[in-house]
């Protein structure tokens, strides 16, 4: 039984911090970037350095998180940074898994209340 309670608890908390990026990531303001410069990075991964204008006018410079794309100097990219920190940028497609915490979460709250509602059929 204690089991199924922590896999409940579990599951709700995860389903929490899933509601919580998602709600995070719907903060983000798209720009369109101009790749500046490309660089190899490990695991065959790509750093790129791009070069965006921000909504307040500001004209950033910032080297993006590893990824598995590659553009070409002086391409037009589309980037996603937060307004508070335009540094922090990357590729729109290179966030997080935004369902990746709520479906783990309700497939343990599923297991928890299926567990509790076995332990109670089972003849003692």
């Amino acid at each position: 039984m204690l089991r199924a309670v922590i896999f409940i608890v579990s599951g709700v908390a995860m389903i929490a911090f899933g509601g919580w990026l998602v709600l995070d990531d719907r903060r983000l303001v798209d720009a369109q970037a101009e790749v500046v410069r490309v660089a190899k990075a490990d695991g065959g991964d790509w750093k790129s350095t791009v070069r965006f204008t921000t909504a307040d006018g500001e004209e950033v410079t910032e080297t993006l998180p590893p990824s598995d794309r590659k553009p070409a100097q002086g391409d037009r990219v589309q980037v996603s940074y937060r307004p508070d920190n335009p540094s922090a940028a990357h590729f729109p497609e290179d966030g997080q898994n935004l369902y990746l915490w709520p479906g783990i979460g309700l497939g343990l709250v599923v297991v928890g209340v299926g567990s509790i509602f076995w332990l109670r059929r089972r003849p003692r």
